[in-house]
C-alpha cells in the first residue's frame, strides 16, 4: 500500500498534461509521449488512464486517429518532391504539366488532414522534412511578395524624401497609394490582424512608420525633418501556425 509520501508524488506527477492528451489524441502510443515529454512510461500511462475515464472520447479519436503511411502515401509524397525539385514550384490545380492536377489534389487533402487534426503526427513530420514550409499555398506566396515589394517601396521612398508618404497633401499618385498601404497595415497592426513578420518588417525597414500624423507635419518644418532609415534588409520567411500540436511534434524531433 503506497505510503502518503508516495500518493503526493503520484498525484504531482499526475497533474494536467493537455500536451500528452494531444499527442495522444493524435494517435501517438504513450510509450512514445514518454519518450518526447522526458517522462516516465508508467507516469504516463496512468495519467492516460485516468484521462479516459474521465473523457471516454479521448480513446475514441486515439483509436480512429491515422496510423503510419503507407506505401501509396509515400510515393505521392516522393512524387510531389520531385515535381517541386523538376519544376521549381508546388503543383497548380490548373497546370499542364503530367499528373499536376493529381498531385494538387493529393496536397490540397493533407493540408485539409492537418487543419482537421486528422493527418496524423508521423504524416506531418515526414512532410515537414521532405518538403519545409508545405502549408502555404502558392496564392499566399504570391501575396507575400506583392507585400514584400510595397514595404521596400515605402522603405526607398523614406530615403529619398526623408519624410513618411503623405495621401493629403502627395506629390505624385504613388506616394498617395503608399500612404494608403500603411494606413492599411497601421489598421491591421491594430486589430492585431498583421502577421508578426510583417509587423517586425515594418519596424526594421522603416522606423517610426506607426508615427501620428500631426507629428509627421510638425517634424517636417523643422531642421532635424529626415526620419531615420536603416538598410533594406528582407523579410524573414516564417512557418505559418498550424497548431500547437505540429509546433510540438517538429520540436521534439
Amino acid at each position: 500500500m503506497p505510503t502518503g509520501r508516495d500518493q503526493k508524488r503520484m498525484q504531482g506527477e499526475d497533474g494536467a498534461h493537455p500536451e500528452w492528451d494531444q499527442l495522444y489524441a493524435a494517435g501517438v502510443p504513450a510509450t512514445r509521449i514518454a519518450e518526447l515529454a522526458g517522462a516516465k512510461v508508467p507516469t504516463v500511462k496512468r495519467h492516460l488512464e485516468r484521462r479516459r475515464a474521465q473523457d471516454p472520447e479521448l480513446a475514441a479519436k486515439h483509436h480512429a486517429a491515422p496510423r503510419k503511411p503507407g506505401r501509396q502515401w509515400h510515393r505521392r509524397l516522393l512524387e510531389l518532391r520531385d515535381f517541386i525539385a523538376t519544376h521549381g514550384r508546388y503543383p497548380a490545380i490548373h497546370g499542364r504539366e503530367a499528373g499536376e492536377a493529381s498531385l494538387y489534389g493529393w496536397l490540397c487533402a493533407q493540408r485539409h488532414a492537418l487543419v482537421t487534426q486528422t493527418l496524423g503526427w508521423e504524416r506531418a513530420r515526414e512532410l515537414g522534412e521532405l518538403l519545409g514550409d508545405w502549408v502555404t499555398t502558392d496564392l499566399e506566396r504570391e501575396q507575400d511578395t506583392q507585400w514584400r515589394q510595397r514595404l521596400d517601396d515605402v522603405a526607398v521612398f523614406v530615403a529619398e524624401q526623408g519624410r513618411l508618404p503623405r495621401h493629403r497633401p502627395f506629390t505624385t499618385k504613388a506616394e498617395s497609394s503608399l500612404s494608403i498601404w500603411l494606413q492599411t497595415q497601421n489598421n491591421h497592426a491594430l486589430h492585431k490582424r498583421l502577421a508578426q513578420w510583417r509587423l517586425t518588417a515594418l519596424e526594421e525597414e522603416v522606423p517610426g512608420w506607426r508615427k501620428p500624423r500631426s507629428r509627421q507635419q510638425g517634424q517636417e518644418t523643422s531642421t532635424s525633418a529626415k526620419l531615420p532609415t536603416k538598410p533594406n534588409l528582407a523579410a524573414q520567411d516564417t512557418f505559418r501556425s498550424t497548431g500547437p500540436l505540429l509546433a510540438g511534434w517538429n520540436q521534439h524531433q
